[in-house]
């Protein structure tokens, strides 16, 4: 069985593990490389200011760092300094990515994960394990909070 050693990863998994697996770059990008080599980016929504108990992120995760590149074209440590959050919300509406949002009301948290396929906003409830379909037009950042904040209500 042949050994992987530092000079055969690729540049981005060697720069992540020299940095104990993670790295924010300037626009608040946080990569993760895990211990089992599962790859993780998130980002917060681009360009919108939340009230507060409210979260919105952006995230690819459980990758790998080829499958990465793969989706993005991103093979060098520079370019994984210039990610932005807005690469990652492409990647959403193309489906290769998801959104989480978080609520937190003081008394209880809710997190619903979105994820877009086949022309359709699939929705996780992963605490209670629920998955629906969403039957509302989700594609604004308020559209998101109004569906959660309805949510919670509800629960």
């Amino acid at each position: 069985m042949k050994r992987t050693n530092e000079s055969d990863k690729d540049p981005i998994t060697r720069f992540l593990t020299n940095n104990l697996g993670f790295y924010t770059n300037p626009f608040g990008v946080q990569s993760f490389l895990l211990e089992d080599g599962a790859f993780n980016i998130t980002a917060h929504y681009p360009g919108i200011l939340l009230d507060t108990g409210y979260t919105m992120e952006v995230c690819i995760e459980d990758i790998t760092v080829a499958h990465f590149s793969q989706l993005t074209g991103i093979t060098t440590v520079e370019q994984l300094h210039f990610v932005s959050p807005h690469l990652l919300l492409e990647l959403y509406i193309k489906g290769a990515a998801i959104l989480s949002v978080l609520y937190d009301n003081g008394d209880c948290c809710w997190e619903l994960v979105f994820h877009r396929k086949d022309g359709k906003v699939h929705v996780k409830d992963e605490d209670d394990e629920l998955s629906w379909v969403a039957r509302k037009k989700l594609e604004k950042p308020a559209d998101f909070i109004n569906y959660i904040t309805n949510y919670a209500k509800k629960h």
